[in-house]
């Protein structure tokens, strides 16, 4: 029988369990109250919440006027919480405070005449919160991206820039757009905020991919941080599987090999990771 092994951080970080926590709370005292999307990208999450009384809806127009709404853990624009705001719906905002402080970052950087540029999937939840905090925001997916953008007008190389990036982005793609922009721009500044929980499950998953004959990573398919763990684990291991649950394995199918790692996305609940531990067990 293989070898299995946990990583230390796997599962829940603490924006994630925040956001889930704040829901469970909001379902316990049957306050009238709708998710705008999915509070975080897990879909046994979200079932477990809207069979509590937490149901979501996928449209700011699609909040009852009689309900309070709840922002999700990945952000919500400038514009959304002003609608709200303007049609006097109470607010409960399960925000990260790593996305919060994005938000004040560009929407301060606009303030003084700079502009904004954003690393990370452009139609991510997040990336899309992030940029409607700016008038006019750049969102490039990556170095070659960001060269590109540089180099198709006269003079954008000039310009005063400010980087971020998407929390759950890889510290290779932020550090090679760093040092692009560094050779080619003349008034550029950096804001390093990915997630300091993201960096660490990636550096523990990275570790544990090399000493493993075979790597599960335990995640919603839709989870940036979910994915960016299996691209992690492939650099380092052949045999890679990305599962959802406990259900979706089946021991008899794999390979045969002396230690299995098993590491999980900040939004997969521990319950599902048990599950997994069990039955690889």
């Amino acid at each position: 029988m293989s070898k299995v092994v946990l990583a230390r951080s796997a599962g829940f970080c603490y924006g994630v369990r925040r956001a889930v926590e704040l829901a469970e709370e909001k379902a316990a005292q049957k306050i009238p109250c709708v998710m705008l999307g999915s509070i975080i990208h897990n879909r046994e999450v979200v079932d477990r919440l809207a069979a509590q009384g937490l149901r979501a809806v996928e449209r700011p127009e699609d909040v009852p006027a009689d309900c309070a709404v709840m922002i999700r853990s990945h952000g919500e624009s400038r514009a959304v919480h002003e609608d709200f705001s303007r049609r006097g719906i109470q607010v409960f905002d399960a925000t990260c405070p790593n996305v919060t402080r994005i938000h004040q970052i560009v929407a301060e950087a606009e303030k003084r005449g700079r502009q904004p540029v954003i690393v990370g999937t452009p139609d991510h939840p997040e990336v899309l919160a992030i940029a409607g905090w700016c008038r006019a925001p750049v969102v490039v997916s990556g170095e070659e991206e960001l060269e590109k953008w540089l180099n198709f007008k006269e003079n954008r190389q000039k310009l005063p820039l400010t980087f971020v990036s998407q929390t759950t982005s890889t510290k290779k793609i932020w550090e090679d757009c760093v040092k692009k922009a560094k050779k080619l721009c003349t008034n550029a500044e950096f804001f390093d905020t990915i997630c300091g929980a993201t960096s660490k499950r990636q550096e523990e998953a990275r570790q544990l991919a090399a000493q493993c004959g075979l790597m599960v990573v335990v995640g919603d398919r839709q989870s940036s941080n979910t994915k960016r763990l299996a691209e992690i684990c492939q650099e380092s291991c052949s045999n890679v599987l990305l599962i959802e649950r406990a259900e979706d394995l089946d021991p008899g199918q794999l390979p045969q090999v002396d230690m299995v790692g098993i590491t999980a996305g900040a939004s997969t609940p521990a319950w599902i990771i048990k599950e997994v531990i069990d039955k690889m067990s």
